[in-house]
């Protein structure tokens, strides 16, 4: 595949546009059109940043090739040096293109300026709370959120265990008395367990209390590793006898698995503080945005709450 037939495609009717964004980020310094795409290098030149053409009097920077770049949706970092060449003609041609529009005295055509104050606001918007919040999301506000997690959420107990289903009480009693006498678990359930876990010896492998219907995890959480049902436990599958094989307790996040949503929660935070001190003092009227009143909802044609009960029990996890 050639370097055109990588880029333009993913340029498409967007080329313009982004390469607009990339002479604006190119003229940010300046107050005037001609700034955007006047040729002068936004930083000091270095031995890293070539020179790749010049345009008239205009010089192109590597720099300014690779900030187009990155204006561009969707086109794959992977390949940017292959595609370099075409990404340098594009930027020439927004060169020569914002020329000939400043020659045309677009400068001060009101579409223009009212388009650029529309960026200027949301590059300061993003600008401004780009630096507020990294000030308040820093490491150790991060490090403090993760602590604040474990203690509020502590380990919870969890249990191994292995349960035989059958669908009487007399066959559980049953069961229960070949295990006193020896039998192995594992192979009774194999043997004998109605339920999925059948197959695999009844193993249910480890699970919380909340999983597992109210019997069941009553009984199971109370017995010790090693230890099976003294009596057969009913739910509404049927009758269990229950192992117990081990214990132990759940494992909390480490920092780095939470670090993405505990910093989007302290940044939801610290915006909505920021917002509320910018608003405090200042009188905000609300004129043509009012919520419009809902008609009432006639009693025989509410909607009936179908929702399951609270205390509800889930099935059995197997």
């Amino acid at each position: 595949m050639s370097a055109k037939q990588i880029l333009f495609p993913i340029i498409g009717g967007v080329a313009l546009l982004g390469a607009a964004y990339a002479g604006y980020s190119y003229g940010a310094h300046g107050d005037s059109w001609s700034s955007m795409f006047s040729g002068t290098p936004a930083e000091t030149v270095s031995a890293d940043d070539p020179l790749m053409a010049r345009v008239g009097e205009m010089e192109i920077r590597r720099s300014e090739v690779l900030k187009f770049a990155e204006s561009i949706p969707n086109i794959p970092q992977a390949q940017i040096e292959m595609i370099l060449p075409e990404l340098l003609d594009q930027v020439i041609d927004l060169k020569l293109i914002t020329k000939e529009a400043e020659a045309s005295n677009l400068a001060r055509d009101p579409e223009v300026l009212k388009r650029l104050s529309e960026v200027k606001e949301r590059v300061l918007v993003q600008t401004y709370l780009d630096r507020a919040l990294k000030a308040e999301v820093s490491d150790e506000a991060v490090e403090q959120a993760y602590q604040d997690y474990l203690v509020a959420n502590p380990p919870v107990k969890e249990v191994s265990a292995r349960h035989i289903l059958v669908e009487d009480e007399e066959t559980a009693k049953g069961l229960i008395k070949e295990l006193d006498e020896g039998a192995d678990f594992a192979e009774l359930a194999t043997q004998k367990s109605t339920g999925p876990s059948g197959p695999t010896g009844g193993d249910l492998g480890f699970f919380r209390k909340e999983q597992m219907v109210g019997p069941f995890a009553e009984a199971a959480f109370t017995m010790k590793p090693g230890e099976h049902s003294s009596t057969p436990v009913q739910t509404q599958f049927g009758w269990h006898v229950i192992k117990v094989e081990a214990e132990r307790d759940s494992e909390q996040p480490t920092a780095e698995q939470l670090d993405g949503q505990l910093r989007s929660e302290l940044s939801q935070k610290a915006y909505e503080t920021i917002v509320s001190n910018l608003k405090s003092g200042v009188e905000i009227e609300i004129i043509g945005a009012e919520a419009e009143e809902s008609a009432p909802v006639d009693a025989e044609e509410a909607p009936v709450n179908e929702e399951a009960p609270a205390d509800a029990e889930a099935p059995v996890s197997e």
